[in-house]
């Protein structure tokens, strides 16, 4: 059978939530049935992404939207891998975000199937300056016209894209984020119940959509039950400094650490007794999935995606966002009950074998599939 010319195009050139997806994708696509490409930016994915064998990767800058210069490179490449061997054959052009989609829209072969992922959107999602974000969204809908098919990787992002009328019911699909599951002998061994000097953790950047600063606000109340508890953020971003003076002028520098950007984020998960996500805005979080997968307990923000990944006390807990009474009392709860701990791991293991790789790359190689009729 001949194999479909899949090109994944995304803007970004780290490892966030958007760029781990495609890298997930690439490493997971059958390429006995796909022929994979990636066009992005030099840096980290495409770093990563080059010790995946059988690859084929195109550096692009995508430096802004009237990028002339990635436009013209992004048509010769797409235009070079559609006239290789098998011009006439099937080719799959799957972008990733609204700067890729919209350079993709401009230039993509008229033949080939168009497709868009959005990891960002939903409406909980805002922007600083309210025409910025005006400007966006109607890029966005311009973008999503021109697509054969819009995925979306949560019950949120689907809702908001229909619902601004960016994307319409037939075309927009839910697929989730996924993971690669640990093996169970990597899974990390269950903490000692009655901990009195437990480790609290959280992993993101530093930015306003993670509401960090409610979590160190709740660290005050959770000391008054836990005094020798300790808080880890992991990450990096724009309100480092203003999260750090937060610290300091609640003097909880004993108690809190911001370690900043980490490259083994596993070893972390090993120590923690609770994983804190306490976001105002968040279109998946991926990370709930890795703290599920390493046998955490989670307490978690009830926004965006993350109500399609933890039913509420049977693999985390959920709670209001915004509200740091609310998220210290879920931290406390289950510091204070081990057995109710213990019940929310192993569901929340349960749980992640649905967002498997394995599982989530075969309703992607449908889509792939289905327009061609070559299942």
């Amino acid at each position: 059978m001949e194999r479909i010319k899949v090109v994944e195009i995304i803007a970004d050139a780290d490892l966030g939530g958007g760029p781990s997806h495609v890298f997930g994708l690439l490493k997971s696509l059958d390429q006995k049935k796909f022929e994979p490409f990636l066009i992005c930016p030099e840096g980290q994915l495409s770093n990563k992404v080059s010790q995946i064998k059988g690859v084929t990767i195109f550096h692009v800058p995508f430096k802004s939207k009237f990028d002339i210069v990635s436009l013209f490179e992004l048509q010769n490449y797409l235009t070079k891998i559609k006239s290789s061997h098998d011009p006439f054959g099937p080719m799959v052009v799957h972008s990733h975000g609204t700067r890729a989609g919209l350079f993709t829209s401009k230039v993509a072969p008229q033949s080939a199937f168009r497709i868009y992922t959005e990891h960002r959107w939903d409406a909980d999602y805002h922007l600083k300056n309210p025409m910025t974000e005006f400007w966006q969204k109607f890029m966005l809908r311009r973008v999503l016209r021109r697509m054969n098919r819009v995925i979306a990787v949560s019950s949120s992002v689907q809702s908001f894209l229909i619902n601004n009328d960016l994307a319409t019911k037939e075309q927009a699909i839910i697929i989730p984020n996924a993971i690669e599951l640990q093996t169970p002998n990597s899974k990390p061994r269950a903490i000692k119940a009655a901990n009195r000097a437990p480790v609290i953790g959280t992993i993101g950047n530093l930015n306003p959509q993670k509401g960090q600063i409610y979590l160190i606000e709740a660290m005050e109340e959770i000391l008054k039950k836990f005094p020798l508890a300790t808080l880890e953020i992991v990450g990096e971003g724009e309100l480092k400094e203003s999260l750090k003076f937060k610290v300091e002028s609640l003097k909880l520098e004993r108690h809190i650490t911001l370690l900043g950007r980490q490259k083994n984020v596993e070893k972390f998960f090993k120590k923690w007794d609770v994983f804190v996500l306490p976001s105002v805005a968040e279109t998946f979080g991926i990370v709930v999935l890795e703290a599920m997968n390493a046998g955490v307990p989670i307490v978690a923000t009830r926004v965006g995606g993350i109500p399609d990944i933890i039913e509420n006390r049977k693999n985390g807990l959920l709670i209001p966002s915004r509200d740091s009474k609310q998220l210290a009392k879920a931290v406390i709860e289950l510091l204070d009950h081990p057995a109710l701990a213990a019940k929310l791991k192993r569901g929340g293991i349960e749980r992640v074998e649905n967002f498997d790789w394995q599982k989530v790359i075969k309703e992607i190689e449908k889509v792939y599939t289905v327009p061609f009729d070559l299942e």
